[in-house]
């Protein structure tokens, strides 16, 4: 069952600067408890867009580079098969061959990043028809996998816990990746479209778990910072003390501290995109914002 993304209700903090929606906050809540929220049936429709878009690139498109990443149109879809691949392999096949091991601080990031640059070298003679169809093919092996899955079952996403996180949020966390890098090809050849909005509410409801597992900053007990997102809801930590915060839907009457992103800044933001100082609104103390900043829903 999907969660329902509350209406914003209200208006008013008692800091003027910002225009948050006020809402009502509730209770504390924990990843391993949480409403499964299960995005399986939107699996299918993202890849048929990214298989509609690649379909339509001209030669110029397909090589075109991408201002967010390093990489090219074809390079980034070659990244999305990757992704694909090493889910079935690992997770479906049960094959770890290809698993990342480190122990060393950063070393896990920086392993990941030379595979996954290793693959895009190696497929790079891959014709623009045949990561099309290898992307067709794995896309309707990943909804199979998906299907079999045991939603209260475990997962790990290493940016939202140290610990395990239920296998519905793996695979959210999975279309956000994907998400991303389509608006990534998407913004390099200027087609956005209404891809961004349709699923932009779910792709933040999921990055938003990443507040808690990363925000820490010392502050008295009760402290709050109230987080609006836009489409993606009004979220507020609380600090329980020992630089530790835990995550609450909703908003609260004069917190210590408050952040509204527009739509198109929050995505940004939590996948380490440039932010302007106009693109963020805050009011409170600065050693309240610069950890919030630091923030991803990502490996980077």
């Amino acid at each position: 069952m999907f969660l329902a993304i509350r209406p914003f209700s209200g208006h008013g903090t008692r800091l003027r600067r910002l225009t948050c929606p006020l809402v009502r906050q509730n209770r504390h809540m924990d990843l391993m408890s949480a409403p499964v929220l299960d995005v399986r049936p939107l699996m299918p429709e993202e890849r048929c867009d990214l298989l509609t878009l690649l379909s339509d690139l001209t030669d110029e498109e397909w090589s075109r580079p991408s201002v967010a990443t390093e990489w090219t149109v074809k390079e980034l879809a070659l990244h999305l098969l990757d992704d694909d691949l090493g889910w079935l392999s690992r997770g479906r096949d049960r094959d770890q061959s290809g698993s990342l091991r480190t122990d060393e601080p950063g070393g896990f990031v920086a392993a990941l990043t030379a595979k996954n640059q290793q693959w895009v070298e190696g497929a790079a003679g891959l014709s623009r028809t045949v990561v099309i169809g290898l992307l067709e093919w794995s896309g309707q092996q990943m909804d199979a996998y998906y299907g079999s899955m045991d939603l209260r079952g475990f997962g790990r996403v290493a940016w939202a816990s140290d610990g395990a996180v239920p296998v519905w949020f793996d695979i959210a966390q999975d279309l956000t990746e994907r998400w991303v890098h389509q608006m990534q090809i998407r913004e390099a050849v200027g087609r956005v479209d209404e891809y961004r909005d349709r699923f932009l509410p779910l792709v933040l409801r999921t990055f938003v778990w990443a507040l808690p597992h990363q925000y820490r900053e010392d502050a008295e007990p009760a402290s709050t910072i109230v987080i609006d997102l836009t489409q993606g809801g009004v979220w507020t930590l609380t600090c329980q003390g020992d630089g530790r915060w835990v995550l609450s839907a909703g908003g609260v009457e004069s917190p210590d501290a408050e952040a509204c992103f527009d739509a198109d800044t929050g995505w940004r933001w939590l996948t380490g995109g440039r932010l302007r100082q106009e693109d963020l609104a805050w009011a409170g103390p600065e050693r309240f914002r610069e950890p919030l900043l630091r923030i991803r829903g990502i490996l980077v």
